[in-house]
């Protein structure tokens, strides 16, 4: 995992991860697999984060995504 976290995207990677992440429909399901880890006590974040995590997560279902 601390590799993942030194590596540094281009904005031109960050899209093109988005992209793939909405395409094949596993935006919702890490938004959600995030919100378990927060709420089991797996990960800590401050409360305005998971606020914005389950915003999103309903817009996303919303869009079907």
């Amino acid at each position: 995992m601390a590799t993942l976290t030194m590596l540094r995207l281009s904005e031109e990677e960050k899209a093109l991860l988005l992209d793939v992440m909405m395409e094949q429909r596993y935006a919702s399901e890490l938004i959600s697999c995030e919100i378990t880890d927060i709420e089991t006590g797996q990960k800590q974040c401050e409360d305005a984060r998971v606020k914005r995590l389950n915003n999103l997560l309903v817009r996303l279902h919303k869009a079907g995504v």
